[in-house]
């Protein structure tokens, strides 16, 4: 019988494993004066799943919630803190990088760009609080990286490796935007409103 009840209870839970989720939900609620923080998740067919937490009274419930929302703007502004001036910082590279070639005869950052070219050349997609397509080449008499929409006139691509990559003249003549890498060819500015994403060629 045990035996049975294993296999029905396995068989069980790997149907609601097969099942899409259409509700995944966490809330508060309240019983007789206790807070539960339950987690609750709706599949497609019908079948839920719930697992409650106890949260305390309401001073308790309080209690943490204040702490949370302190704790979390916290870190917050230690991360502002120690990327505010990012972009300061990339021009800075920049400039050591000519500086060392006015040395050497050689660019740290060229050298960098050329190891990653064909991650780099190609089609981009611009998404967030805009859709564009931009096409990022090299200039063959001088070896620079440029990027422009369409039929535009050509503006100034400078990557770092593979993690950071400089718009100059985007979104607009005279300025300039930086993208960081968050996973293989996905870029994103510091404050998360546009993205930028390497089209894959149709036979990928």
């Amino acid at each position: 019988m045990k035996h049975i009840l294993s296999i029905f209870i396995a068989f069980f839970a790997f149907q609601l494993s097969a099942q899409m989720v259409v509700i995944d939900t966490t809330y508060i609620s309240n019983t007789a004066g206790i807070y539960y923080k339950v987690h609750r998740i709706v599949y497609d067919n019908g079948a839920y799943a719930e697992d409650a937490q106890l949260a305390g009274d309401s001073l308790q419930l309080y209690q943490n919630g204040k702490n949370f929302i302190a704790d979390r703007a916290s870190m917050f502004a230690g991360t502002i803190a120690t990327t505010y001036d990012f972009s300061r910082r990339i021009t800075a590279i920049f400039r050591e990088s000519d500086r060392i070639q006015s040395l050497t005869g050689r660019n740290p950052v060229d050298s960098l760009r050329a190891d990653n070219e064909s991650l780099w050349l190609g089609t981009w997609n611009v998404r967030g609080d805009t859709s564009q397509v931009i096409t990022i080449s090299k200039n063959t008499t001088t070896g620079a990286y440029r990027w422009r929409i369409g039929t535009s006139a050509f503006r100034t691509a400078q990557p770092i490796a593979n993690t950071v990559i400089r718009l100059n003249g985007y979104p607009t003549s005279g300025t300039f935007t930086d993208f960081f890498r968050i996973s293989g060819d996905r870029y994103i500015q510091a404050d998360g409103k546009r993205w930028l994403i390497k089209q894959q060629p149709a036979n990928k």
